[in-house]
């Protein structure tokens, strides 16, 4: 059960085939490109089994990196939602204040 948890939060995820067997699968897919630069997809899953223990360990490490991007990009989103609470309030308060209410 562990382990599932530490899949979910590194993005990793599981599913059932038709046949009932369990695939394991990054759920983004390194392409490298004509030119040597790499594009990370994350429409594309790359099961376990189409990768070398090389390529494995890089994906890893980009799963933690991109795990720790989303991390960084909600906790943003969660603290420009507050800041905008904030200023509202404010603007509300002040008004409450010209008017005499407070």
């Amino acid at each position: 059960e562990w382990k599932r948890q530490i899949w979910k939060v590194c993005g990793t995820i599981e599913f059932k085939s038709r046949k009932g067997i369990e695939i394991m699968c990054f759920n983004f897919r390194i392409i490298d490109i004509a030119d040597g630069n790499q594009i990370i997809d994350r429409n594309l899953k790359t099961p376990y089994s189409a990768l070398t223990p090389l390529q494995m360990v890089e994906y890893i490490e980009m799963d933690v990196q991109l795990a720790i991007m989303d991390m960084m990009e909600r906790k943003a989103k969660e603290e420009t939602g507050r800041k905008r609470l904030v200023s509202v309030r404010n603007q509300i308060y002040k008004i409450a204040c010209f008017c005499g209410l407070v």
